[in-house]
């Protein structure tokens, strides 16, 4: 056995055993995770040359649909500098659970800024999905950088379901990821706390399937809304990242209740946000030539960032 499968077995080991359990073997070896000891996550010592300060911009979701990779792709572009890691998760269970007790100072909020160094004239972010279901963390993120740029990309909820239950995980947890990976398709009302925080100049929706299909045209709108050069066209624009190899299945009839369950939120979707392409959804083409709805939705403003 060499050493790559070595560490996936005991990896795979170690998650098999009760949380309980996991959390004193790592308090042990002195590791913690975000927040869980009291006190903000280290970052990273900042390089010479560079300073830290509040992120340009941040990707909120969501889980399952392209985010490394786009992340990836912005990353590509030179006057770009990212953290460490993709996926800080500075905004976790723990820090919800201290601001409910005892709330946030700004030096607090502060420490998030460590983690983004960069030189100047450069730019700096990450991608965290899960924040997109955080309803406490816009004001918490406006209040921690207020000129951020908010980049949110989705894809058809039912395959994103799809793909969500099938990460390599141990059995017992599956049941948690089916449900949560069933809440998470409902993206409309989950965007609204984002609505009403951020305005809507700031705050760029992507389709997954228009990323797929127009890759060139849909980042060059990305670098557009960040304030970069749209000309640069990095190397490995189509190179797949972290693609679900094989797929979990699910019965013909649980599909079908996954689209109605979903189609309301699609519709209202949809309403405010014409740029998602329900032609480009495989489970709801349909709707393009449905009857219209005899409720009025608003529409959220258009962005001049669009492709």
């Amino acid at each position: 056995m060499n050493a790559r499968s070595l560490s996936t077995s005991a990896r795979t080991a170690f998650l098999s055993l009760p949380d309980p359990v996991q959390a004193l073997l790592r308090h042990r070896l002195g590791r913690y995770a975000p927040w869980e000891n009291g006190r903000p996550p280290t970052a990273p010592s900042c390089p010479a040359g560079m300073t830290t300060g509040a992120p340009d911009f941040v990707g909120v979701g969501v889980p399952k649909a392209g985010t490394t990779w786009w992340f990836s792709l912005v990353l590509a572009h030179p006057d770009v500098i990212g953290p460490e890691r993709k996926e800080l998760l500075f905004f976790n269970r723990n820090f919800f659970e201290r601001e409910r007790r005892f709330g946030v100072t700004d030096a607090q909020l502060e420490a998030y800024h460590r983690f983004f160094p960069r030189p100047a004239g450069s730019k700096s972010g990450e991608w965290t999905p899960s924040y997109l279901f955080s309803y406490r963390l816009p004001p918490l993120l406006r209040r921690a950088a207020p000129h951020c740029k908010i980049l949110i990309l989705l894809r058809d909820p039912v395959e994103r379901y799809k793909s969500d239950i099938s990460r390599p995980m141990p059995r017992r947890r599956l049941r948690n990821v089916r449900y949560r990976g069933l809440a998470r398709g409902f993206y409309s009302a989950e965007l609204r706390p984002w609505e009403e925080t951020f305005p809507p100049e700031d705050v760029l929706v992507l389709q997954y399937e228009a990323c797929t299909a127009e890759p060139a045209a849909q980042l060059a709108a990305t670098y557009r809304f960040l304030g970069l050069d749209d000309s640069f066209v990095p190397d490995e624009l189509r190179s797949a990242v972290n693609k679900t190899v094989t797929k979990r299945t699910v019965t013909d009839g649980f599909e079908r209740l996954l689209v109605e369950l979903y189609e309301p939120d699609v519709v209202a979707l949809s309403a405010r946000y014409p740029q998602i392409d329900l032609g480009r959804w495989p489970n709801f083409t349909y709707l393009e030539t449905a009857p219209s709805s005899q409720i009025v939705i608003p529409k959220r403003s258009g962005s001049e960032y669009s492709a």
